[in-house]
C-alpha cells in the first residue's frame, strides 16, 4: 500500500469526523506508516495543521472550507 491509496478526502473526513482518533480510526485499513505519510502530505497542502504530535492533526481553515465543499458537514 501506498500514500496515494489513502485520499486527502479520506484524510479530511476522518479528521473532521474522529477528531483526534482519526489516527487510529485510519490505521484499522492502512498501514501507520501510510497514515503518517498521508498527514504530512496534508499538513504540507496547509489542509491540517498539527501541534507536538503528528499522529493528532486537526482542521486547518482551507481543510474545513474543502470538507464543507465535499458536502461532508
Amino acid at each position: 500500500m501506498k500514500r496515494s491509496d489513502l485520499t486527502t478526502t479520506e484524510v479530511l473526513v476522518a479528521v473532521h469526523t474522529h477528531q483526534f482518533r482519526a489516527f487510529e480510526h485510519l490505521t484499522e485499513t492502512y498501514p501507520s506508516k501510510v497514515v503518517c505519510a498521508a498527514f504530512e502530505r496534508d499538513i504540507r497542502s496547509d489542509l491540517l495543521e498539527c501541534g507536538v504530535s503528528l499522529v493528532r492533526p486537526w482542521l486547518a481553515p482551507a481543510g474545513e472550507q474543502q470538507v464543507r465543499a465535499e458536502g461532508r458537514r
